[in-house]
């Protein structure tokens, strides 16, 4: 039965290809021209051929060509290709990518300050200190110049004591130098307040492509022109201020009246025809007259004073504060009320999502805990008491609490009381933390479980309970920072100690090879020391001979190149005694990068300097990957002599502070900075590289320390001077231990060992 219906299937197919083809054949013609012999018209369905259809020309006797006079030529393999010469424009890109993309700042705001003097008490302050950190500038115009100089403050003076003349100048000032880098344009009195959060609020919810004059109006019945009282302050929009700023010199000429806002807003009206408006797009621009009145109940039960954007008539710095605290607490309240209200929405909804309930994450509308894809991603927690913490490191499994560890453990410990307070009436009193524990979660944040010994007001009892706390991420913030370039001058600073010469010709190799073949935009100084006794003998048997005449070789070799070397005795080389030689010889504009000859110059690597160092602003202290002992890891297998990173080749190094980038000027004034610290120290006492690292941190610039994979060290024996303070001694020995080889790799190695000798023993 099975081979009977395997054949019924079989014929089946084989009659339906047979009735498939004589299908096909019946509806194609039997004489139909292939290929481009021939097409057809589907106006006049005209057969015609395709050779006649074509025109190929005629020859340079006038016979007409087909087709076939045509052959391909195959160009030889040694004929050279012509390249075509190809004029193509340069494309110039922008600065920043905001003027590329044509992005504007949000809101400039201008304050016409009225007094004389701007001292810390005047309001003047008060507006810079909660208005500022708001909106996209802020600028003072004053009436004289003023020799005392405010630190976080634009002041822009306008002598004179005409109000229209100076009016005209500021809106003159505002068009010529910010006219094209914000959207709108805000000028108020030095007594009004505003509260930034709101008012940038309000700016987001309007269009910025028309023609805006926003305040509050005032009617101009005989002149029949509608302006803005300044005493609440108005606003322009970028289209309208580009309408109008060419005008404001002609204007400021024809002006007569006294009234600065009439003949403000007759220009606009006369050169835009744009009138002073309170409403736009259903946003309505509020302002509350403050004059003779102090913040109390009444007025906080004012829908007027509640629904104002601009508060004028603000007489004290004091008053502006009180107001300035009672928006940001009413801010604050919406903002939790807000969250509060999410959170019950998302416990809702969740009923109804995948998993239900039980899916939700602990707090509400938190990301949900990292999920790990291996052993190795599993995260520990850290235990902790009053005193210590344990499990930081290997290395350090107990350390004390101290520092900004202690801060965050005390923090966490005052949340939670307030926090149990609140909820139970205020009856908890500390009595010791038990337990407590904390790890790092990259979704969420910190997370803590705290076991606590709490004791109840007037009562002796003494209860356990188990907390559990999270300090979340916050969103990333953009950071003002310095405009820096890729086009600074690097000098290296390479100090060459007995003993290194072979590798500092490994070194100046790899520096021709990167740097002077492509014209890179660095200089190298190396830096010979000599200890007392090989000073005794450079005349007769310098040991630098060699590496000072490749030097020189170099300098024939590549015309142009920046190569020097100068020649130091001492018997510590610190970094700072190095460089307080080094630093006279150069401009206070030189960018150092002091580092040492096991480096492996990479072009990525100076230009993360170039940008990540930054004159007046910071220092950078890259973190190297150092290669372990070729001895030990590559013991069975040939050197590659290259740093691949991975974790059986090397490390990133934390004990090593000797690889800095930094300005001359900066280091010069960290060092005046650290003498007047440490008087009476001098350069011999300096014996570690952490030092250089502290003295930048004693300054106000920010030093920049991180991991840097192009920074990459071959192995070298860390020589550890007792003469070291004890801690930095210490310190010395761990990273030399460390720079050794990995766990396993030791780990190894002993057990080879320990087979060797027992092998041996067994022979014996």
């Amino acid at each position: 039965m099975a081979v009977m219906s395997r054949s019924r299937t079989v014929i089946y197919i084989a009659l339906g290809i047979c009735a498939g083809a004589l299908l096909s054949m019946l509806c194609v013609p039997l004489e139909t021209g292939c290929g481009v012999d021939s097409y057809v018209h589907v106006g006049t369905k005209r057969k015609t051929s395709a050779v006649d259809m074509i025109d190929y020309g005629t020859d340079e006797n006038g016979n007409q060509l087909n087709d076939e006079d045509f052959e391909p030529v195959l160009m030889t393999v040694n004929r050279p290709v012509v390249k075509k010469d190809i004029d193509r424009q340069r494309l110039i890109r922008m600065r920043y990518i905001s003027s590329e993309l044509s992005i504007k700042e949000k809101l400039f705001v201008g304050v016409m300050v009225s007094r004389e003097e701007i001292d810390l008490e005047s309001t003047t302050v008060g507006i810079n200190k909660t208005l500022s950190h708001y909106v996209s500038k802020l600028v003072f115009f004053t009436k004289t110049n003023s020799e005392q100089s405010l630190s976080g403050m634009t002041i822009i003076a306008f002598p004179g004591e005409q109000v229209n003349v100076r009016m005209f100048q500021i809106w003159k000032y505002i068009y010529e130098h910010h006219g094209s880098d914000y959207d709108w344009f805000l000028v108020i009195q030095d007594d009004t307040y505003i509260y930034g959060d709101v008012f940038m609020e309000f700016l987001g919810h309007m269009s910025v492509g028309r023609d805006l004059y926003m305040g509050i109006p005032i009617h101009e019945a005989e002149m029949d022109v509608t302006f803005c009282s300044r005493d609440a302050g108005y606003m322009l929009s970028r289209n309208l201020l580009a309408k109008v700023g060419p005008y404001w010199e002609d204007c400021m000429r024809k002006s007569w009246n006294n009234v600065p806002d009439l003949e403000f807003g007759r220009c606009i009206q006369e050169h835009s025809n744009s009138h002073c408006s309170t409403n736009y797009e259903g946003s309505t621009f509020y302002a509350y007259d403050f004059e003779d009145k102090v913040l109390t109940d009444k007025e906080k039960n004012d829908a007027d004073f509640q629904q104002a954007l601009a508060i004028h008539h603000v007489m004290d710095t004091r008053t502006m504060y009180k107001l300035h605290k009672y928006f940001s607490e009413r801010s604050l309240s919406q903002t939790l009320k807000q969250i509060a209200e999410l959170q019950q929405n998302i416990e809702e909804i969740s009923a109804y999502a995948p998993g239900g309930k039980s899916k939700l994450t602990w707090p509400v509308g938190v990301k949900s805990p990292f999920k790990t894809t291996s052993r190795f991603d599993v995260m520990g927690w850290e235990y902790f008491s009053m005193t210590h913490l344990y499990g930081l490191d290997d290395y350090e499994p107990k350390s004390p609490l101290i520092g900004a560890n202690k801060q965050d453990i005390d923090e966490i410990l005052t949340t939670t009381m307030a926090r149990l307070n609140e909820l139970h009436g205020n009856i908890y009193m500390l009595g010791r933390l038990v337990n407590g524990y904390r790890r790092f979660d990259p979704n969420r944040g910190m997370e803590y479980t705290l076991d606590m010994e709490l004791k109840l007001h007037g009562d002796k009892r003494e209860i356990l309970k188990r907390v559990h706390l999270l300090r979340p991420l916050n969103k990333v913030e953009i950071v003002f920072m310095p405009y820096v370039t890729e086009y600074t001058q690097v000098t290296i600073i390479v100090p060459v100690v007995s003993g290194s010469q072979e590798q500092v010709r490994v070194f100046l190799d790899n520096y021709a090879r990167i740097c002077l073949e492509t014209r890179d935009k660095s200089a190298v100084m190396l830096i010979f020391v000599y200890t007392p006794t090989e000073a005794m003998t450079m005349a007769t048997e310098d040991i630098y001979s060699a590496n000072k005449g490749y030097v020189s070789y170099l300098e024939r070799k590549y015309p142009g190149s920046h190569l020097s070397w100068i020649s130091v005795k001492t018997s510590l080389p610190s970094p700072i005694a190095i460089m307080d030689v080094v630093s006279k010889k150069f401009a206070s504009d030189t960018l150092f990068l002091f580092t040492n000859a096991n480096m492996e110059i990479a072009a990525e690597f100076l230009n993360r300097v170039r940008m990540n160092t930054i004159a007046g602003w910071q220092v950078f202290f890259p973190i190297p990957f150092s290669q372990y002992d070729p001895k030990i890891i590559y013991a069975d297998l040939p050197n590659p002599n290259r740093i691949d990173i991975s974790k059986t080749a090397g490390h990133f190094d934390t004990y090593l502070f000797e690889h800095a980038s930094f300005y001359n000027s900066d280091y010069m004034n960290a060092r005046k900075l650290w003498d007047e610290k440490h008087p009476g120290s001098e350069t011999d006492h300096i014996q570690s590289d952490l030092d250089l690292f502290e003295m930048f941190l004693s300054t106000k610039l920010h030093t920049f320390r991180a991991v840097d994979p192009a920074l990459k060290l071959h192995y070298h024996q860390r020589i550890c001077q007792p003469s070291l303070k004890e801690e930095q001694y210490q310190r010395c020995l761990e990273g030399r231990a460390v720079g050794l080889a990995s766990k396993a790799q030791l780990a190894m190695l002993v057990l080879e060992q320990q087979q060797k000798l027992a092998a041996e023993k067994g022979n014996i």
